[in-house]
C-alpha cells in the first residue's frame, strides 16, 4: 500500500503555532521505510496524519489511492481496521487482559483471529511463557513485544510502528524488527502472512539510531520538514 502526502501543515492549537510542513512524502508500496529524528518534533504526529487519526490544517494525505480527507470519520475507522495496523508509544493494550487475549482482540478480514495463530505470533516474539499474564503486570518491553504480536496476525496492508523499541535491549531490539519485518510478508509471517501475496509497507519513527542496519532507506524527518 503507497503513502503519498503533499503540502502538509500542522498547527498546535489553540494558538495555531506551526509545528511543521512537509512538502512532500512518498513511500512506495512494500517499502520499508525508517524515519528518524530526536524526540519532539513531530514523528508521532507524522505517522497519526498517515493512519487518518489526525486531519493537518492543510495538504492531502492519500494511502493505497484512497483520499483520506474526503472520507468520514467512520469511512477512515473502517479503511484502518481493513488495511492497517499500528504500534503505537503508548501500546494500548487492556491491563485486565492477558497477553494472549489482548492478541486474540485483533481482527483479520473482520472475524477475530484463533487462539493459535495468537499462540504463534506470541512464540515468535518470544512471549510464550507470558501468554497467561496479564497486560498490567507486563513490564514495559514485554508489553511492547505483545502489542507487535498483535500487527503479526492483522495481516495488514500498511504498518505503523511508533519508537517500537525505545523500552528494549540490543538482543530483543533485533527480535522485534526481526518480527516486524516479518509481518510485511518479505519473510516468516504468521498464518495467512505468509501466503497474503504482496508485502505489507512499513513505516517506523524512531530515535533509536540501532534500528539502521535493518532499513534499506531512512529519512531524517527534521531535513523533511519545515519547522
Amino acid at each position: 500500500m503507497d503513502v503519498e502526502l503533499k503540502n502538509i501543515r500542522v498547527e498546535i492549537p489553540p494558538q495555531g503555532q506551526l509545528l511543521f510542513e512537509l512538502p512532500e512524502l512518498k513511500v512506495a508500496a512494500g517499502e520499508r521505510v525508517l524515519i528518524q529524528g530526536p524526540s519532539g518534533r513531530g514523528k508521532t504526529t507524522l505517522l497519526h496524519i498517515v493512519a487518518g487519526l489526525l486531519r493537518p490544517q492543510s495538504g492531502s494525505v492519500k494511502v493505497g489511492g484512497q483520499d483520506l480527507g474526503q472520507m468520514t470519520e467512520p469511512q477512515r475507522s473502517a479503511w484502518r481496521r481493513d488495511h492497517l495496523a499500528l504500534v503505537f508509544q503508548k501500546l494500548n493494550l487492556l491491563p485486565h487482559l492477558t497477553s494472549l487475549e489482548n492478541v486474540m482482540l485483533m481482527r483479520r478480514h473482520g472475524e477475530f483471529v484463533s487462539r493459535e495463530e495468537a499462540q504463534e505470533a506470541l512464540a515468535q516474539v518470544k512471549m510464550s511463557s507470558r501468554e497467561r499474564v496479564l497486560a498490567a503486570h507486563l513490564s514495559l518491553g514485554e508489553q511492547q513485544r505483545v502489542a507487535v504480536a498483535r500487527v503479526l496476525v492483522a495481516s495488514p496492508q500498511l504498518i505503523l510502528a511508533d519508537e517500537p523499541t525505545s523500552s528494549l535491549d540490543d538482543f530483543h531490539t533485533q527480535e522485534i524488527i526481526e518480527a516486524l519485518l516479518g509481518a510485511t510478508g518479505g519473510s516468516e509471517g504468521v498464518g495467512q502472512n505468509k501466503a497474503r501475496g504482496p508485502q505489507a509497507t512499513l513505516v517506523v519513527v524512531s530515535h533509536d539510531h540501532r534500528l539502521r542496519q535493518s532499513f534499506t532507506r531512512h529519512l531524517d524527518f527534521d531535513q523533511m520538514v519545515k519547522a
